[in-house]
């Protein structure tokens, strides 16, 4: 029926983007066990904006870059994120180009949904189950498998039906919507969630770790819940006030609690920073549906182009600041700071959102 989903392109390919969430949030696990061994936050910090960078150029096998995780050397992890940078960024935008091209008009949304979630919640499988595993199998064991899974995801795409063939799309065509403030503005909000997702679950562990009597790995577990269920809330907001309402009330929420985030770490409160950061799971995912339905509503008519532009301006934005964050801790010694420049930088955004987007008929 040509109403129906895809459901083995969406098995597939779900479990693929599964696997890679996996990957990237197993990541922040790594990074306290080389800040551990004595690298420079910094330079740890490094491996997550080699992955947006990536995400950036693209291209790579991802099951690849989890294997090379397994060394633990901060060389070959540092090599494993822009890597897997390469294959996710190209997986997700050929994942969702496939099933878009081969799902009914009426349920494209349904379906990118799916696969966006599968991405979110291996990151979150990941991000709430790694220090342990690290700890009970091994470095070598965990990323092992997240490679397998991975690569079962991949070994199954050849067997896939083919989608409609449509011509290239001319390159002018990917920068056109970099060239307005609406573009400028939805992807630097994809920044501000996707991107600064990527920079958080770099450094969460590290910081519920630095704090006494904080119980990290029910705050993660806490954190990971709220990333996956706030993508589910946002298309119900959306549906209830409208995606420019969801976008621009949920940045400077988020906003408020990666300030909160500063504050907390500042002033040593547990309490404040885990309330922080389970309430930024809610901030990272909740916009992020209504945020790309405007971009795929308004910016072009080939979801492609569309991903693209958005991916390229939030990974671009957000490259700096995984080591900016890791310069601040070396500097100060404190995660507070690195924070608050977040915050800010949101802030900023979410001003930059009243201008362009709010007062618009999008």
């Amino acid at each position: 029926m040509r109403d129906e989903l895809p459901r083995r392109a969406l098995l597939v390919l779900g479990l693929g983007l599964f696997g890679m969430g996996l990957a990237v949030g197993s990541y922040g696990a790594a990074v306290a066990r080389l800040v551990d061994r004595g690298v420079a936050p910094g330079v740890a910090g490094l491996g997550m904006t080699l992955f947006l960078l990536g995400q950036l150029v693209v291209v790579a096998p991802a099951a690849a870059a989890s294997l090379l995780s397994v060394g633990g050397t901060i060389a070959a992890t540092l090599a494993a994120r822009g890597l897997l940078g390469l294959g996710q960024g190209a997986a997700f935008v050929g994942a969702m180009k496939h099933v878009g091209r081969r799902t009914p008009q009426a349920r494209v949304s349904t379906a990118q949904g799916f696969l966006g979630a599968m991405f979110t919640l291996g990151l979150a499988v990941a991000l709430a189950a790694t220090p342990s595993a690290f700890q009970r199998v091994g470095v070598a064991v965990t990323m092992t498998a997240v490679a397998v899974v991975t690569a079962v995801g991949a070994c199954g795409t050849p067997f896939l039906s083919a989608a409609t063939v449509r011509p290239p799309v001319p390159f002018r065509a990917y920068l056109a919507p970099l060239r307005s403030s609406v573009g400028l503005a939805l992807g630097l909000g994809n920044m501000a969630t996707f991107g600064f997702l990527m920079v958080a679950t770099t450094w969460y562990e590290a910081v519920l770790e630095g704090l006494p009597a904080v119980p990290t790995a029910a705050t993660l577990v806490a954190f990971a819940v709220t990333t996956v269920v706030g993508r589910a809330l946002g298309g119900l907001l959306a549906a209830r006030v409208g995606d420019r309402a969801v976008v621009r009330h949920s940045l400077l929420a988020l906003a408020l609690l990666l300030v909160g985030m500063s504050a907390g770490v500042h002033l040593e409160s547990g309490l404040l920073v885990v309330v922080a950061v389970a309430g930024t799971g809610l901030g990272f995912s909740v916009p992020f549906g209504p945020l790309f339905g405007l971009a795929f509503s308004t910016l072009a008519d080939d979801v492609g182009v569309t991903l693209v532009a958005m991916l390229a301006v939030g990974n671009a934005g957000a490259l700096a600041y995984p080591w900016l964050v890791g310069e601040l801790v070396g500097a100060t010694d404190s995660y507070a700071l690195g924070f608050a420049a977040m915050g800010a930088s949101v802030l900023g955004i979410w001003l930059l959102w009243q201008r362009a987007v709010a007062p618009r008929e999008l």
